[in-house]
C-alpha cells in the first residue's frame, strides 16, 4: 500500500489541499491534496511540505454498531469505517472543517499518472479500492450469485457448448439480479471507487472538460477459467474493437445500432456542435475506467491491447478480426497485456483497440473486474441499453448508502450516474437524495 493519504472533510467530503499560499478544500485531488505521515501525530503535504498536527478522534465501534453496518452493506462492511483525525493548532484551516477521514491514496502523485496518460493514452492507478472495499463488493456479488445459482448455471451451460469467443465465458452478475436491484444501491464502495477524486481529476484533465458522466451503470465482469477441451478448445476470430464513445463512422458500425434507427442521430447531434469532425476519431471524447477486483495478469486473462492505437484515428483493421488472435503473430504482432493488482484501475483512451481474451485465463480461478466508461457530459449516454435509469432509480431509494457517502461523493453520483438525457442531474433523484440526508 502507498504511504500517501487523502484527507476528507467529515462535514463536506471535500479534500484538504495546500498550495503554498494556504489551505483549500477541493472536490478533485491534484498533487497539492496528497499528504504523507511525518511522524505519529504530524502530516506533511507532498508538494509544499506544509506540516499539520493531528490527533485521532475516531469513535470505537461496538459490536452492535458493527453488526448493523454489516446488515446494511454486507459482509466485511464494518471494516470500511475510516479513521478520523482532528487537526490541532491550524488556525488557518476553517474551524468547522477540522475533522478529516484519512483514506489511502495511490502510490504516486496525480501529476505522474497524468503525464503518463498524456504521453501514452493509458495509465494504471493503484489503491482506488482498499482490500476491505474489494472484499465487501465481492461478498455482495457472491450473495447475488448464490441467490440466482440456477440462472447462472444455465448461462454456464450455454457457454460450455461453444468455443472461445471474445466477451464470452463471462458471468455478468447484473443479468442475474432482480429488476430494480443495483450494486450502486447495495454498498457504498461502488460509488466510493467510481467517484475517486484522483481518477476524476485525471479524466477531466485528459478529456479537457470540467463536467463528465458515466455512459452506463457500472458492470461487474467475471471471466471464467479457460477449461474447454476437445474441439471446443479453440478461439473464434474477432473481438477487437474500440469504444469511441460508442460510435465509429456510421450507425451500422456503432454500438448504438441495436438501440434503434434514431439513436445514432441523437448521439451525433450531442457531439457535432462542439466537435463537428468527431467521426475522424481525432478528438478525446471518452475514457474507459476498469477496476480490478482480482489481479490482472496474462495468466488470468488480462485485457489485450494494441497500446498507442488511440493515435491511429481508425477502428481496428479488418485483418485484426479475420483470424484468431495470437499475440505476437501476423496482424496481432503488437498485442500486449497490462498487469495490475486488485484494487487498481486502468484508465485508457476509448479509441484504444482492445479485446477480452477468455482463452487466456489459465489461472484456474475467476478474474473479476468492475467495468465503466466515462464521456464529457454533453455526449449522450447509453441509458436505453445499459440500465442506467434503472440503476439511478434504485440508488434514489438507497438511503443507507446515501448516509454512508460524503456529500461530495453524493453530488458526483447524482451528476454522473443519475443524470438525464442532456447530462443534467435528474431533479427527482436530487430530491430523493436530499430527503434521505435531510
Amino acid at each position: 500500500m502507498s504511504d500517501y493519504i487523502l484527507l476528507v472533510s467529515t462535514s463536506t467530503g471535500l479534500h484538504l489541499s495546500h498550495d503554498g499560499s494556504g489551505f483549500q478544500l477541493r472536490a478533485r485531488c491534484d498533487d497539492n491534496a496528497v499528504w504523507g505521515w511525518a511522524g505519529r501525530s504530524q502530516l506533511k503535504n507532498a508538494v509544499t511540505g506544509k506540516i499539520v498536527d493531528v490527533e485521532p478522534c475516531s469513535a470505537v465501534l461496538d459490536v452492535r454498531e458493527a453488526e448493523a453496518i454489516v446488515a446494511a452493506f454486507g459482509p466485511g462492511a464494518s471494516a470500511l469505517v475510516p479513521k478520523i483525525w482532528r487537526l490541532t493548532g491550524s488556525a488557518d484551516v476553517p474551524q468547522d472543517q477540522l475533522e478529516f477521514a484519512a483514506r489511502p491514496a495511490p502510490a504516486r502523485l496525480p501529476s505522474a499518472y497524468l503525464a503518463e496518460l498524456q504521453a501514452q493514452g493509458w495509465t494504471v492507478v493503484e489503491n482506488l479500492m482498499s482490500p476491505e472495499m474489494v472484499a465487501n463488493l465481492v461478498a455482495n456479488v457472491d450473495i447475488v450469485r448464490n441467490n440466482a445459482a440456477d440462472k447462472e448455471a444455465r448461462v454456464r451451460a450455454a457457454q460450455d457448448t461453444r468455443p472461445y469467443q471474445s466477451n464470452d465465458n463471462v458471468i455478468r452478475p447484473r443479468s442475474l439480479m432482480e429488476k430494480g436491484e443495483s450494486f450502486l444501491s447495495m454498498t457504498p464502495v461502488v460509488a466510493q471507487a467510481l467517484m475517486h477524486p484522483i481518477s476524476l481529476w485525471l479524466i477531466e484533465k485528459y478529456l479537457g472538460v470540467d463536467s463528465i458522466h458515466y455512459c452506463q451503470c457500472p458492470g461487474i465482469s467475471i471471466l471464467r477459467p479457460a477449461e474447454k477441451t476437445g474441439e471446443l478448445n479453440r478461439v473464434e476470430p474477432g473481438g477487437w474493437h474500440a469504444d469511441y464513445p460508442y460510435p465509429l463512422t456510421s450507425e451500422t458500425e456503432a454500438h448504438t445500432f441495436r438501440l434503434g434507427g434514431d439513436e445514432f442521430e441523437k448521439l451525433d447531434a450531442s457531439i457535432s456542435a462542439r466537435h463537428p469532425d468527431w467521426k475522424q476519431r481525432k478528438d478525446r471524447l471518452g475514457m474507459q475506467f476498469n477496476i480490478a477486483l482480482t489481479d490482472f495478469t496474462p495468466e488470468t486473462g488480462a485485457t489485450q491491447f494494441v497500446l498507442g492505437s488511440h493515435k491511429f484515428h481508425t477502428p481496428p483493421t479488418t485483418e485484426m478480426n479475420a483470424v484468431p488472435t495470437v499475440a505476437g503473430q501476423g496482424p496481432h504482432k503488437d498485442v500486449a497485456q497490462v498487469s495490475f493488482p486488485a484494487g487498481s484501475g486502468i484508465l485508457y483512451d476509448s479509441r484504444t483497440w482492445h479485446r477480452a481474451p477468455p482463452e487466456l485465463n489459465v489461472s484456474g480461478a475467476e478474474r473479476w473486474a468492475m467495468l465503466t466508461c466515462i464521456v464529457p457530459s454533453f455526449v449522450r449516454d447509453l441509458r436505453a441499453r445499459d440500465d442506467k435509469v434503472e440503476s439511478a432509480d434504485s440508488f434514489a431509494e438507497a438511503t443507507r448508502v446515501h448516509a454512508a457517502l460524503t456529500l461530495r461523493e453524493l453530488d458526483d453520483v447524482v451528476r454522473m450516474l443519475c443524470d438525464d438525457e442532456s447530462g443534467q442531474p435528474r431533479a427527482d433523484i436530487e430530491a430523493a437524495v436530499a430527503r434521505g440526508i435531510g
